[in-house]
């Protein structure tokens, strides 16, 4: 039972230090950010499991995380209201060619990452973008401006 509940707690913080984290997608993280995942990992590990090393503690802790997945997965899905809490919402972070510099600075999105993402996209001048998102997925999507003059 002490395995549950740690690994419940620990479930939590992980999903708000990762919320905090921000957007990113794995292709996008530094080096430093993708070994501080593997670090939480295995601290998350000897927390979850520290009094019981044992392979079913563990296999206790990685099923109460799974089945807490599922849960969060059941309730965006049954309670859209939940959804922003649990997946995210979408940041404009673009508005009629005007990058939103609050957004990019809470996102912590530099002018030469957007302008690269929107050049991943087809897009060669943000002034184009009549609207730019950032998914909560950590993808861009922009929509374009009807042809100008």
């Amino acid at each position: 039972m002490t395995t549950i509940l740690s690994s419940a707690a620990v479930f939590v913080g992980l999903m708000l230090v990762l919320r905090t984290m921000g957007k990113r997608e794995l292709s996008e993280m530094t080096a430093f950010e993708l070994v501080m995942l593997f670090v939480i990992g295995d601290i998350v590990a000897e927390s979850v499991i520290s009094e019981d090393t044992s392979l079913v503690g563990a296999l206790v802790a990685t099923a109460t995380f799974a089945v807490l997945t599922v849960l969060l997965s059941w309730l965006s899905y049954r309670w859209p209201r939940s959804r922003p809490v649990i997946d995210g919402m979408p940041c404009l972070v673009v508005v009629d060619g005007v990058p939103d510099a609050d957004v990019m600075r809470r996102e912590r999105i530099t002018m030469d990452g957007l302008t690269e993402a929107a050049r991943a996209h087809g897009i060669r001048d943000i002034a184009d973008v009549k609207l730019g998102l950032l998914e909560p997925s950590g993808t861009f999507s922009f929509f374009e401006r009807a042809s100008r003059p």
